[in-house]
């Protein structure tokens, strides 16, 4: 299987995140599925190793850059309904 033609995409339509797969069309994808907990998960395993209290990273595209920060909470003290 050729990996390239694997992609992660966002929606803007659903709000959603995708893994897809690219045929000859790059506007086409002829596998899709949703993919937003695979994807934030590994975010979160990436940004927390070796750093149980958090993590900030600054990540640039193209000719922008952001900041993301990933920290624990502590789930007893989540607003309900989340």
């Amino acid at each position: 299987m050729d990996l390239s033609k694997i992609k992660i995409g966002f929606s803007p339509l659903s709000g959603d995140l995708y893994i897809f797969r690219r045929g000859k069309d790059p506007n086409l994808a002829l596998d899709k599925r949703e993919a937003q907990r695979d994807v934030i998960e590994a975010v979160i395993r990436y940004m927390m190793h070796d750093a149980p209290k958090g993590a900030s990273q600054v990540f640039h595209l193209g000719n922008k850059s952001y900041e993301l920060t990933v920290k624990p909470v502590d789930r007893a003290k989540e607003p309900e309904n989340q």
